[in-house]
């Protein structure tokens, strides 16, 4: 049988391992036993990714975890708790296995493709029509100044901020179509420089705190330090990334393509960048909001995973109009 990772009619097929699933709500639902197969380790080792996942607020427990009927080998019927796709996905992405690892490869090959065509077929559909694609733009725009008014429920203004951010990420997107996309101005004035010990303290707080292999943050060669030293590297006296946010682009850039460590590359990139930032004092807007928000540095990250080199200053500037 060829290997393979799918969810087919009530079951996990991983790699030549079968695992009944429960389908309900529209999602999938495994205990942890389940899981703990799905992924080849142990259940302690669940429980302690869950409880790390749920203290942290990565995900709200109330949602993701039901009580169901669950019949034991026994064949008795017992209350067992069940958790659902988003809690498996999550714990799927902590676990140290090499099921583990193979799931996360298909799970991220799964949500690039859905991001590629969900991109492409709604794109055609908005290009055919310059006109309405621009009237789209505006009316989102208006809606989005909605979420200011106070006598709106909380949901409604909720809804009206993301549809907000989505006319910004529109805008974005157009412009990377079309090659359009410009260097924003940024800031020279420097808070903090970023040195190799102090990367390392950072993939070492990252390890405290998620766990991981005992090759996560290991280096193969000296590629680490050599981005750490291109972001501030000079010509003519002159610093060849002026900005801070330039630094900030290219070193999110050279960490994830240079894939310097054995294990954990764009985890590593990821917090090393945000870590930068914040240091600058570039993370978060005047009114508090992130100007890179969770779910916009995983699909940065995926994006510049997968560019091919040629692309980079296409991805440094998307970077860059995020940061603004």
């Amino acid at each position: 049988m060829r290997e393979q990772t799918a969810i087919q009619q009530g079951n996990i097929v991983l790699y030549k391992d079968r695992i009944e699933v429960r389908l309900e709500r529209d999602t999938v639902w495994l205990t942890q036993e389940q899981m703990a197969s799905l992924f080849g380790t142990q259940r302690p080792a669940m429980t302690k990714h869950l409880s790390n996942i749920f203290s942290s607020n990565e995900l709200d427990k109330r949602s993701v975890c039901s009580i169901l009927e669950h019949t034991a080998r026994d064949g008795k019927v017992y209350k067992t708790r069940f958790y659902n796709l988003d809690a498996i996905i999550s714990v799927g992405y902590r676990v140290n296995s090499a099921k583990a690892t193979r799931f996360r490869i298909w799970a991220t090959n799964v949500l690039k493709k859905h991001l590629v065509d969900g991109y492409t077929i709604n794109d055609k559909r908005l290009k055919t029509d310059q006109i309405k694609y621009r009237e789209l733009q505006k009316a989102v725009a208006l809606v989005g100044n909605v979420f200011q008014i106070e006598e709106l429920s909380v949901e409604t203004r909720g809804i009206a901020r993301v549809i907000a951010e989505y006319a910004r990420a529109l805008d974005v997107l157009d412009d990377f179509d079309h090659e359009r996309l410009r260097v924003p101005p940024g800031s020279r004035k420097e808070k903090y420089r970023l040195t190799y010990e102090r990367a390392r303290e950072i993939i070492e707080s990252l390890k405290r705190k998620f766990g991981g292999s005992a090759l996560m943050g290991q280096e193969r060669d000296q590629g680490f330090k050599s981005s750490i030293g291109t972001v501030y590297q000079t010509f003519g006296k002159k610093e060849l990334y002026s900005t801070v946010q330039e630094k900030a682009a290219h070193l999110l850039y050279f960490v994830t393509k240079n894939h310097s460590f054995v294990d954990g590359n764009k985890r590593i990139a990821a917090a090393v960048f945000i870590c930068f930032l914040e240091e600058n004092g570039l993370l978060t807007r005047k009114d508090g909001s992130k100007r890179i928000d969770d779910t916009a540095l995983v699909a940065l990250t995926l994006m510049i995973a997968a560019s091919r080199p040629p692309e980079k200053d296409s991805m440094i500037k998307v970077i860059l109009n995020l940061l603004v």
